[in-house]
């Protein structure tokens, strides 16, 4: 680190250099840099006979919707509006009928989701029981195999062991 120089007012601040309002320069702030970036780029884009006939085709085809839109609107103002209003008010029904048929789906899934969960549930007791069952069934086997073996006292004497 250099110790502060006396007249060093970077020292006090220092992003001082970044700072626009002490600066003798132009003051460009952020939305200014991107339109004068935008247009430049424009104009860049523009060298291109291509982009050029594109562009022009694409302003008068705009011209003439425009064009025709202001037309029918100079006809029949109240008609257009009303006509505007009622495609609204269609979209509108349309969109309540579609939000009512997803609450209809969800409520249905949602219900189909509670019955399967009950049904997974009985399952896995179902599962558990018969597990039991044949722990009991394989119990029962193995004495009769001791019993007809002639094995009874030793399979006696290891039950009561466990």
């Amino acid at each position: 680190m250099q110790p502060p120089l006396q007249n060093d007012t970077q020292a006090n601040n220092p992003n001082r250099q970044f700072d626009q309002h002490e600066s003798g320069g132009p003051k460009i702030n952020v939305v200014t840099g991107m339109l004068l970036g935008a247009l430049v780029g424009g104009l860049i884009a523009m060298l291109s006979s291509s982009n050029r006939e594109n562009t022009k085709q694409s302003l008068t085809n705009a011209k003439a919707s425009v064009g025709g839109l202001v037309d029918t609107v100079k006809e029949d103002p109240a008609g257009k509006a009303s006509q505007v209003i009622d495609q609204v008010k269609s979209a509108s029904g349309i969109i309540q009928e579609v939000a009512t048929d997803v609450q209809n789906v969800y409520e249905k899934v949602a219900g189909e989701a509670d019955t399967v969960k009950q049904d997974v549930n009985k399952v896995v007791e179902t599962a558990q029981e018969a597990k039991a069952d044949l722990q009991e069934i394989g119990e029962k086997v193995v004495e009769a195999k001791d019993t007809a073996l002639g094995q009874e006292d030793t399979s006696t004497d290891q039950k009561s062991q466990t």
